[in-house]
C-alpha cells in the first residue's frame, strides 16, 4: 500500500498505481458531487461529470476493469446509477451495496485480481470497509474527513466534478497503457 497521502502525484508505480488492474468506485459522492434533485412528481436527477464518463471509456479501452458500487437504495437512484452503467458498458455494477467490501471481494475474484490490485474510490464512511482491503485507497477532495485520513491518496477534484479521471488517468498514464 501507498505509505502516506498526498494530494496529488505523479501515478507512479512506486505510489501504488503501476499495479492496479481493476478499480471499483462508489457513485455518489464519487461520480456526482452528492447531491440529487426531487421533481414534484417523484422523478430524481443526478448530475454526472463527462471528463469521469470519459475517462471510464478510456480506461475500459486500456483494459481496466471497472466496477460501480453504490449504496443508493432508492429505486430512482438505482435507475440512474444502472443507466449510467449501461452507457458506459460497466457490467460490473452492485446497486443499494450496504457491504461494499463483500462486493469488491466479489468484483476482485470475477476478475481473477487481488484485492492488493484493486483501486477503491469512496468518499463517505459507508466506503471505509472497502477502502481498507484494497491495494490503494483514494478519496476525493472534498470526501467525509474520516475517508480522507484513512485514503492513501486524496486526490485534487472533488466527487462529480473529475476525481475519476483524475485518478484513472494517473493509472494509465501511469502504466503506460494504450487508450
Amino acid at each position: 500500500m501507498v505509505s502516506s497521502r498526498s494530494s496529488s502525484g505523479s501515478g507512479s508505480a512506486s505510489d501504488g498505481f503501476g499495479r492496479v488492474r481493476a478499480v471499483a468506485m462508489d457513485v455518489d459522492g464519487v461520480l456526482t458531487d452528492g447531491s440529487f434533485v426531487w421533481g414534484t412528481d417523484g422523478t430524481e436527477f443526478k448530475r454526472f461529470c463527462f471528463a469521469d464518463i470519459t475517462g471510464i471509456a478510456l480506461a475500459r479501452s486500456s483494459g481496466l476493469a471497472i466496477a460501480l458500487i453504490s449504496g443508493e437504495s432508492s429505486a430512482a437512484g438505482q435507475l440512474l446509477v444502472g443507466r449510467l452503467a449501461d452507457k458506459l458498458g460497466i457490467t460490473d455494477v452492485y446497486k443499494a451495496c450496504h457491504d461494499k467490501a463483500a462486493a469488491l471481494r466479489s468484483f476482485a475474484s470475477a476478475h481473477a485480481v487481488g484485492l492488493d490490485e484493486v483501486c477503491y474510490i469512496g468518499d463517505d464512511v459507508i466506503d471505509l470497509p472497502a477502502m481498507e482491503i484494497a491495494g490503494l485507497s483514494v478519496a476525493p477532495a472534498n470526501a467525509h474527513p474520516s475517508v480522507k485520513n484513512l485514503a492513501n491518496y486524496v486526490a485534487a477534484a472533488s466527487g462529480g466534478q473529475g476525481v475519476a479521471r483524475e485518478i484513472l488517468d494517473l493509472i494509465v498514464d501511469g502504466q503506460g497503457r494504450s487508450r
